[in-house]
């Protein structure tokens, strides 16, 4: 018997066909097929209203979806099977970061970070501690574990915000915008601690207009336009030879500024 070799391939980790999503009648996403391997670097851009953020929204059901199928580190979800049970279930798997950093304002910054690890997975408290902390020096801010929120800068609070993603454990991590509600001067601490987050191999999708993390950063840059992806190619082949006319035009507006 001829011994068969073990594939190189990558493991998918999210798989979404034919994804379709209205809010009434307006359409908001249109026949989304689109794949990401595990350690894929995937920057979502293009204009306001095009369907970026909703597009990362679905694919830990944030935003639910009418047509097609999704399949998230092995879960398997329909459009007619969006429950409860399937939320949680990729919960366990997707780590979200938002635009907003949402902390609470009552707890200090090592609070934030060990209250869902303790409450919502059963972790115990010293290990919800020691990864906290972890991941707090692993952002630069092992120094502020016992400040509360509103003693931090924007970017600052943007880093707890990732760490306490990163207190989950996921296998994949989405961020929506992440330096949208940023004052300039701080988006760098934020785009130069998710860059060294990517380097270590993590599964990510990011949504975001900073086009030069995209183009250090992605192995993928996805387009999108009227609830469509466009174009999709390697950070080279999208920005120095866009194939399609309103990436040409995206572009030619973006990186003009």
């Amino acid at each position: 018997m001829t011994a068969v070799a073990p594939s190189d391939s990558p493991k998918p980790m999210v798989q979404m066909h034919g994804i379709n999503k209205w809010y009434g009648d307006y359409h908001a996403l249109r026949d989304i097929d689109l794949q990401v391997t595990q350690g894929e670097r995937i920057v979502v851009c293009g204009p306001s209203g095009s369907g970026k953020s909703t597009l990362v929204r679905t694919v830990n059901l944030l935003e639910p979806f009418q047509l097609g199928r999704l399949q998230v580190c092995g879960i398997t979800v329909g459009a007619g099977a969006i429950t409860r049970a399937a939320r949680l279930a990729l919960n366990r798997q997707v780590g979200m970061v938002f635009q907003q950093f949402n902390l609470f304002p009552h707890m200090t910054v090592l609070q934030n970070l060990t209250v869902g690890p303790v409450w919502g997975r059963g972790v115990s408290r010293r290990e919800a501690h020691d990864l906290a902390m972890h991941y707090l020096e692993r952002v630069g801010l092992l120094d502020q574990a016992n400040k509360h929120p509103a003693q931090l800068s924007g970017g600052q609070q943007q880093r707890v915000a990732i760490a306490r993603t990163l207190c989950t454990r996921p296998q994949v991590v989405l961020f929506d915008e992440p330096t949208a509600s940023l004052d300039p001067e701080m988006v760098n601490e934020v785009l130069q601690t998710m860059e060294s987050l990517a380097g270590e191999g993590m599964t990510m999708m990011v949504v975001t207009h900073e086009m030069g993390f995209a183009r250090r950063v992605a192995d993928r840059v996805v387009f999108m336009d009227q609830g469509q992806i466009i174009e999709a190619a390697a950070p080279a082949a999208f920005f120095d030879h866009p194939q399609s006319p309103r990436l040409q035009t995206f572009l030619g507006q973006v990186l003009t500024h």
